[in-house]
């Protein structure tokens, strides 16, 4: 498993807010991380704390399918998990917006773009 560099949501909120990003999808991907990171049930620090917590929730690597069966676990109990499931409906968008497969990597490829600004 990659560490993903220390990249903080403020920092990704700074990004955006002076829109230092070199396309449009890498503004968007951020985008959608920050609305899953504000709806997601415990405070967290970082992207990499971000992708470990929902690399512990489905129980391995984070991708479509896998987010897709916790949104599925998650709407059973809606009235427990209404935060988390939109969390999850923000981090599914990020794959239509890329050809990666997996969120870790997605995460580490934006995290990699931003340290070379």
């Amino acid at each position: 498993m990659t560490e993903i560099p220390l990249l903080t949501f403020d920092k990704l909120f700074d990004l955006i807010e002076e829109n230092r990003f070199e396309n449009e999808t890498d503004k968007k991907i951020t985008g959608k991380i920050l609305e899953a990171e504000r709806d997601w049930r415990i405070p967290l620090k970082s992207i990499n704390h971000f992708i470990t917590v929902l690399e512990e929730e489905v129980g391995g690597n984070v991708t479509k399918i896998s987010l897709n069966k916790l949104l599925k676990k998650y709407n059973r109990t809606i009235n427990k998990y209404a935060w988390e499931a939109e969390s999850v409906c923000y981090l599914l968008d990020i794959f239509k917006l890329t050809s990666e497969t997996e969120l870790r990597k997605i995460f580490n490829n934006l995290s990699e773009k931003v340290r070379k600004e």
